[in-house]
């Protein structure tokens, strides 16, 4: 038996690029570690490879962000056409069940660890539900990942979590969209799977990735407690590694050199704005924009390379806001953003139900799902026009990405790390800087629904006709799927989503009455 773990990516610059960044999708290694030890397993994360189109798969597991559901519900039909049978999971499956069933064999909701051997011993049985709804999340229930399955096929394999989930309710999360949640794994149980990762790598991969280490948690700062706790349980193993984490852990003078001496080399950090009111909208109460080149001058004293984000409001950023931003950037030290692009509300957040609930449009008219990327204007801006906020994008995206601003940033940053003797974090400037930080998008975007450039993944699955029953059956594979209506008005199927999670992580009501 061949089973699949395919994890869907679409090029956001939609250039059709792969992206080799050092935070690459893990769910393939953990559903991999969930499956007895004799199944054969792939893990194809379109990040960073084309699939193979020849392979034949007897089960696929498939997930995305929502903005590459189109390619995601391509292939399972590609796959399917060949014999497959999949289960599509994450956080789209979990939210909008309804909508994902008529692609995928099985839908699950919630987390892999509660769902996959029960999916695997029904695919065994030929007995597949069509929906799954997956147990409470156990921190003792979670397997040291497969990491030897992407040991040539990431910068760091050694990649984990220590934690799950984020304490905070960001307006526009996809986090608080489920259902705002933090579990935390015993440091124990970290330290194991750091130890049984560098032996299954022995051997795969060079020493110094063995050593090497990212924490793929979406905010490993979530419980400070805990964090203290870990910092002290990985210190004795030498590791240099990175996570995300939130601005009101490293505004702690104390676990910022808690984290260096555990060898935490590089953080990113949701900075998001420099605008007061465009944080407040976001409900990103952690962040304290006064404190930002105080928090980035003690990270970098103590050897943690900082990245962060950047998002523009287009329902209160204007021109002017816009206008300073790289200015903004030099003030607080960040001088280049990882990304500039435009706030987002994801289907199923707070954000997006809050914008859907107006009674007059607020989305702009026929925007496409995987126009929710954050780099296609899918909100009307409200304080000026949509030309003007386009080109206003257009001059800070070639004002800020610049060969100075770059130099500028390491002129900052490396002799604070090389007076420490950082060189982890210097090696991961230069190439963040020359390498990573930003790819120029396709020079065609109009940045707008409709008119903007069709991401080439959206043709590349190699369908044919023999793939399709009917022109109805050809058109619900292969149309992009719409958000909003002429006058941009929010479809009805999108204006309803499940709230997965209730209070500390318990399955919601709502969810456990789909199960019946």
């Amino acid at each position: 038996m061949r089973v699949g773990v395919f994890f869907v990516y679409v090029d956001y610059n939609r250039k059709g690029a792969h992206y080799r960044g050092v935070l690459q999708p893990q769910i393939g290694p953990l559903i991999a570690a969930l499956l007895p030890p004799n199944v054969e397993v792939e893990v194809i994360n379109d990040t960073w490879e084309e699939p193979d189109w020849t392979r034949d798969y007897d089960l696929l597991f498939i997930s995305c962000a929502h903005s590459d559901f189109d390619r995601a519900r391509q292939i399972s039909h590609y796959w399917r056409r060949r014999g497959a049978r999949t289960v599509f999971g994450g956080i789209l499956a979990s939210t909008y069940s309804s909508i994902c069933q008529p692609f995928f064999d099985s839908i699950v909701i919630g987390d892999a660890e509660g769902s996959v051997q029960e999916i695997y011993e029904d695919f065994c049985r030929d007995e597949l539900k069509p929906l799954y709804i997956s147990k409470r999340y156990d921190a003792e229930q979670v397997p040291v990942p497969r990491f030897d399955l992407l040991a040539s096929k990431q910068v760091l394999p050694l990649s984990l979590e220590a934690t799950r989930g984020c304490p905070f309710s960001c307006e526009f999360c996809s986090l608080t969209g489920i259902g705002t949640r933090h579990h935390i794994r015993s440091p124990e149980l970290v330290v194991r799977d750091i130890q049984a990762g560098q032996k299954m790598l022995k051997g795969l991969v060079p020493d110094w990735k063995r050593y090497g280490a990212a924490f793929v948690d979406n905010n490993i700062g979530g419980n400070l407690p805990h964090l203290a706790k870990l910092l002290e349980a990985i210190t004795p193993l030498r590791l240099r590694w990175g996570a995300a984490i939130t601005f009101n852990a490293v505004a702690d003078p104390d676990i910022v050199r808690m984290l260096a001496r555990a060898g935490c080399r590089f953080l990113f950090m949701g900075l998001e704005s420099f605008n007061p009111e465009s944080i407040a909208d976001m409900h990103k109460y952690q962040n304290t924009l006064d404190k930002a080149r105080t928090v980035l001058d003690q990270c970098r004293n103590h050897g943690i390379l900082i990245l962060s984000g950047l998002l523009i409001n287009p329902l209160v950023d204007d021109l002017r806001y816009i206008e300073s931003i790289p200015g903004r950037l030099r003030e607080s030290g960040l001088h280049l953003p990882s990304f500039l692009c435009f706030e987002c509300p994801i289907p199923g957040t707070p954000y997006f139900h809050r914008l859907a609930a107006q009674k007059d449009p607020v989305f702009m008219p026929n925007a496409l799902l995987r126009d929710f990327t954050g780099y296609t204007l899918v909100v009307k801006p409200k304080r000026e026009s949509v030309e003007d906020f386009i080109e206003g994008y257009r001059a800070v995206l070639n004002a800020t990405f610049t060969t100075a601003a770059k130099l500028r940033k390491l002129a900052d940053d490396l002799p604070r790390f090389i007076k420490g003797g950082y060189w982890e974090s210097i090696i991961m400037d230069l190439i963040q800087q020359f390498s990573v930080v930003y790819r120029p998008p396709h020079p065609d975007r109009t940045y707008l629904p409709i008119s903007d450039v069709v991401p080439p993944e959206m043709t590349s699955v190699p369908l044919t006709d023999a793939d399709f029953d009917s022109d109805g059956q050809r058109n619900s594979i292969l149309e992009p799927l719409e958000i909003t209506d002429s006058e941009g008005y929010v479809l009805p199927q999108w204006q309803q989503s499940t709230r997965v999670y209730a209070s500390k992580g318990a399955i919601s009501p709502n969810v456990r009455m789909l199960g019946r």
